[in-house]
Formats: structure tokens, sequence, C-alpha cells
């Protein structure tokens, strides 16, 4: 028994971990929202998916609060509703911790 199709939005999506979530779930059939800054690269993805007619691109730049509530109408608006979300999206500091400043927390 298969269990019933989920919509599960992830952040980040554009490359590594969001990208290789996209995929995973694309191929287990689920309905996907892909969001990153990246609009470009989000196309992309969804093209490498296996089944990209289940899948909906929502550009969103996470520093931008005033956007917040318009993303998220447009996100239900996708498939009327979000059963999971992996918020992903991030900047990341290419050093060691070592060597990284407090204040980049």
């Amino acid at each position: 028994m298969k269990s019933q199709q989920k919509v599960i939005w992830i952040t980040g999506a554009s490359s590594g971990i969001g990208a290789a979530l996209a995929k995973i779930y694309s191929r287990r059939g689920e309905k996907l929202i892909l969001s990153s800054r990246r609009e470009l690269a989000l196309e992309k993805i969804k093209s490498e998916c296996d089944q990209p007619e289940n899948i909906s691109i929502l550009t969103l730049d996470l520093n931008d609060f005033d956007a917040a509530d318009e993303i998220v109408k447009k996100a239900y608006e996708f498939f009327g509703s979000i059963d999971v979300i992996i918020n992903n999206a991030g900047i990341s500091q290419r050093s060691l911790i070592v060597d990284t400043q407090f204040d980049v927390f």
C-alpha cells in the first residue's frame, strides 16, 4: 500500500542538500514546492527531477521579512496544503570554526 502523496516545501533547494532532497522526494512521487533566491537554478533542479509536473517553483529571500506572509499564501495556492517544510536555506561560512568570528553566527 502506497502512502498518500505529501506536499513538501524545501527552502534552499537550488543546490546541495536541498537539491538532493528535491530529487529524492520527486522520485517518490511527492508534490514539491522548491524555494531559493535563484530561480534559474531552481528551474534546472526541477528539470532534473523525475516528476517535474508535480513541482512548483517559489523564489524567496529569507531576509525579506515583509514578504513572508505573501510568500506563504503563494505556497498554499500551489497545492492547497503543505504537509512538510524542510527549512534548508541559509548562508554558510566557509572557514574552520576556530577561524570564524563570533558575529557571523
